[in-house]
This record gives C-alpha cells, structure tokens and sequence, in this order.
C-alpha cells in the first residue's frame, strides 16, 4: 500500500513537478489552497502527511496548520511546510506550531523525499 502526501501548493506547475518527484515513492493528490484541503480531508481522504507551502489562498499554512491540531481525527498527520519567505521568525514559528520540517524555496526535492519517508517511518 502506497503512503499518501496531501501537497498544498498555489502554482500550478511547481505542484505538478513537486507531485510527479513524489508520485514515485507515493500517492499524490494536489490541491490549490488550504480550503481544497480541508475539504479533501472533510471528503475521506486521510493521508499519511501533508505537504503544504506557507502562503496559500483562502486560509494560510499557519491557519490549515492550526485547524489541523484542533482536529482529534486530523491532529496527528504529520506537516512539513515549504516556504519562499526567508524569514527566521516565520520558520521559527512554524516549529511553534508543531510542524516535522521546514523547507525554504529552492529546495531539493530529494531531501524533502526522504525527510518525508523519515517522518512515516
């Protein structure tokens, strides 16, 4: 069975290129913003982690992040985040919100892949 990413990610073509690395070592399913994700988790979909970037449309990754920990069926899937901002203070926050890693933009795709398959076990 394969382990499932939940990506939140605004662009297009870096949630497509993002989502094909993935696809290789997981089940991908993509979403736009952080209310397509809330409604594919209201919808059943349960993944093994979710990767989110920090600015997204609709509610923010600190707000997906935060309704995510009230949740007693959501609260424990683990979260990385993927920001553009160079901001210690963002990152810094982010850990305060209890999520498994941080990546700054550029990144590799490889380490976020195998921080990833880290975090499921």
């Amino acid at each position: 069975m394969n382990r499932k990413i939940l990506l939140v990610e605004a662009h297009d073509s870096f949630r497509q290129v993002i989502g094909a690395f993935l696809s290789k070592q997981f089940e991908v399913v993509g979403v736009r913003n952080g209310i397509e994700a809330l409604g594919k988790l209201s919808q059943g979909f349960f993944p093994d982690a979710i990767v989110t970037d920090t600015r997204v449309s609709g509610i923010s990754g600190a707000q997906l992040l935060s309704q995510l920990r009230c949740s007693g069926l959501f609260a424990d899937i683990p979260v990385v985040v993927i920001s553009s901002v160079e901001n210690d203070e963002e990152e810094l926050h982010f850990r305060q919100l209890g999520v498994h890693d941080y990546f700054r933009k550029p990144f590799s795709p490889t380490k976020l892949q195998n921080r990833l398959i880290q975090i499921m076990g």
